[in-house]
This record gives C-alpha cells, sequence and structure tokens, in this order.
C-alpha cells in the first residue's frame, strides 16, 4: 500500500503557528507523504520555520477574497491544486476575513476526510457550508460553541500553537527581551498589538490608549507590534506616539512575536490572539508577567465583533484580562493593570489553562482517515 498523502494548508500567522506544531508531528511517523501549501502571511513564516511550502495565489496576485466576492477564481486554483496533489486527507487553519486557501480545499475537497485546527474559540470559516469534517480546538467549551454556531464536529485537544512553551524558559527570555529593549528595573513597558486595519474602530481605539498612556504613564516604553496583513501601518502609529511625547520600540519585524509579547507589563489589543499568546507564556511563569487589556472602546468593533459571533474577547470569562468598552475606562484601566493584586489575578487565572497539546489524537485522526482513503481508492481502481 502506498503512503497516504496529506494535504496542510494556512493563509494566516494564526494557523501558521498551529501548522508548525502539527507538521513536525505528522512526519516523525514516516507514515505519510506531506505537502504544505500556503499564501501570505503564512507562507512567509513557514518558511522561516524551515518548510517549503507551495506558494497559493490567484493569477492576479490576490490570494483572499472579500466575504461577498464571486469564489469561482479561488475554487478553480484550489480545484487545480488538489488535482495536481491528489492528497487523501486535508487539514488546514482557520482563518476570519474574507475565503481563502483554506476555505477553497475545504469546498473542493471530494470525498477526501478533512479537518481544520481552530485557534479562535467557536471559529469555523466556510465558502458556502463547505466546513471541515472534524474541528480541532482547545477546550470544551470551544467545542460546544463551535458546535452550536456551525453544527459541525469539535474535538478539543488543547492549545497546539503554545504546546512549543512546554520547553521555554519564560523568566529567562523575560529578561533577555527587556535588556534588548534597555528596560531597567521598575520602567513598565506597555505593548500595543495591532490587528489588521480592517478591523472596524481600531484606529479611533489606539488614539485613545495614545493619550491613555500620556496621562497615566508618560514614563513607559511603548512596544509596537503591527499585524503581518497591515505593516504599513506601522510608521502612522510610531508618529503617533511620538508626537504624545512617549518613548517606542518597533517590533513588527521581529520574526515572532514571544521575544516583545514576554518583555511587556501590560498587553495592549482590540481582541488579537496574541493575547492568549501572552496567557500561555504568563502560565509557564513563575511569578506574574502582567495583565491584557482589550481596546473595545468603539462601537464599530464591538459590533463586528458580534457580527463574527464573538461576544468577549477570547479568555475574559476566564479571568485573562481587563475590558475597556468606553473612551474614559482606558486610562484607570491601564493603571489597574499595572497592579500588583491585577497582575498576580491575571497570573493564577492563566495557571488554569490546558497544560499540553494532545498531538497524538491528531496524528492518529488524520492518519487513519487519510489511509481509510488509500485502501478505498485501491480498491475501486
Amino acid at each position: 500500500m502506498r503512503r497516504a498523502r496529506v494535504l496542510l494548508s494556512a493563509r494566516d500567522p494564526a494557523a501558521a503557528a498551529q501548522l508548525r506544531v502539527v507538521i513536525p508531528a505528522l512526519r516523525e511517523t514516516r507514515r505519510f507523504a506531506l505537502t504544505v501549501a500556503a499564501s501570505e502571511p503564512a507562507l512567509d513564516i513557514l518558511e522561516v520555520a524551515g518548510e517549503a511550502p507551495v506558494p497559493f495565489a490567484l493569477p492576479d496576485g490576490s490570494s483572499v477574497l472579500a466575504s461577498r466576492a464571486e469564489p469561482a477564481p479561488m475554487l478553480a486554483a484550489a480545484t487545480s491544486l488538489l488535482q495536481r496533489l491528489d492528497p487523501d486527507a486535508l487539514v488546514v487553519g482557520v482563518s476570519s476575513l474574507g475565503a481563502g486557501i483554506d476555505e477553497a480545499l475545504l469546498a473542493c475537497a471530494g470525498d477526501r476526510p478533512t479537518f481544520a485546527l481552530q485557534d479562535y474559540p467557536g471559529d469555523a470559516n466556510a465558502i458556502g457550508s463547505a466546513y471541515a469534517g472534524l474541528y480541532f480546538v482547545r477546550d470544551e467549551p470551544a467545542a460546544q460553541l463551535t458546535r452550536e454556531r456551525f453544527g459541525v464536529t469539535a474535538r478539543p485537544v488543547g492549545s497546539l500553537r503554545h504546546a512549543r512553551y512546554a520547553a521555554l524558559d519564560v523568566a529567562a527570555l523575560r529578561a533577555a527581551s527587556r535588556a534588548a529593549l534597555g528596560v531597567t528595573d521598575g520602567r513598565p513597558v506597555v505593548g500595543f498589538f495591532a490587528q489588521p486595519a480592517a478591523i472596524p474602530g481600531q484606529a479611533a481605539a489606539f488614539g485613545r490608549l495614545v493619550s491613555a498612556l500620556a496621562a497615566e504613564v508618560p514614563h513607559a516604553l511603548i512596544v509596537l507590534r503591527e499585524h503581518p496583513k497591515s505593516l504599513e501601518q506601522a510608521q502612522m502609529h510610531l508618529a503617533a506616539l511620538r508626537r504624545a511625547g512617549l518613548d517606542v520600540r518597533d517590533a513588527s519585524a521581529d520574526d515572532t512575536a514571544e521575544p516583545s509579547l514576554v518583555a511587556c507589563d501590560v498587553v495592549t489589543t482590540c481582541f488579537s490572539t496574541t493575547s492568549m499568546d501572552y496567557a500561555f507564556l504568563s502560565a509557564r511563569a513563575e511569578t506574574p508577567l502582567g495583565v491584557v487589556l482589550f481596546l473595545l472602546t468603539e462601537p464599530a468593533t464591538r459590533e463586528f465583533m458580534r457580527a463574527e459571533g464573538v461576544g468577549d474577547p477570547d479568555g475574559v470569562l476566564a479571568g485573562l484580562g481587563l475590558v475597556a468598552r468606553e473612551p474614559g475606562e482606558v486610562g484607570p484601566l491601564l493603571a489597574a493593570a499595572l497592579g500588583a493584586e491585577t497582575r498576580r489575578a491575571y497570573h493564577e487565572a492563566s495557571r488554569r489553562l490546558p497544560a499540553r497539546a494532545d498531538i497524538e489524537a491528531i496524528v492518529r485522526l488524520v492518519g487513519e482517515a487519510a489511509e481509510a482513503r488509500v485502501l478505498r481508492t485501491a480498491a475501486s481502481a
């Protein structure tokens, strides 16, 4: 019997982080012929990690379609890829904001078993109703939410993208990162971790953060990290921070977010998944790192989240972050986030996160499904 062929895909950074964990585990079994396909920014991330993904893009160079755009060109590109590779199983990322390689592969999968690696709890994306056959999710609440929203099958496996943190010396990384920033003891470090520029209300929320920083912690060091999809926003954000008299470092070009995250005493964002990176770093730390402050001051942001089926940002209900819902709350919550009691409470909440990821279950289930298809196709030949 030939080896089963497994195709893995990603288009966003979070999906790429998931694949970076799953690919080596599948490869170690020596049971499968693996191919990775990706579009930017996941393509670049996976290449930096040592993979050689098949680039995926339309003839005009685009790789993501708007939510209501005609999907035919994307489906044609996915069909061509599947015909060329003929995989026995698909493992795709889950991304929002439009449709790309992951959604197109699911829509064109035919009789192939399909699996999706969920990052944000309750998230699934599809062209039409072509969802994956099984979603691997972080925990049972995420599984329940995913089932309720989309009527799909979901299995908790822990947080895949954070599995590598088990080998991380968080204290040493924090010390090295703060030293590289030139931070002396006692000086607070506040990070702004941006999302794509298309997120409604983010620009206004950032402006309110700048005002609060200048008023509450003018001596803080600010770390800026743009989203890979919107690196062009960096100069505008840097200029706004500097006009307010703030000292800022740009970490947007760093290969990974963890060094800049772990250096922070407060991580601010609208609702980026980097907030959970920080939470899992905190879970691995012996002493408190800091706190996440979510900037939901703008009605447009909250409405966008509701439209995407998201209520509170990931982790908030478990004590993993403060939420500024009104402009006047940013300053007071920023001050509270720097307090010892708030930091201690956040650290305690983070220590309740899943301690490990069940990567073995993913390898087993994907492998069984892929090899079953090999037998089916052989029998029908």
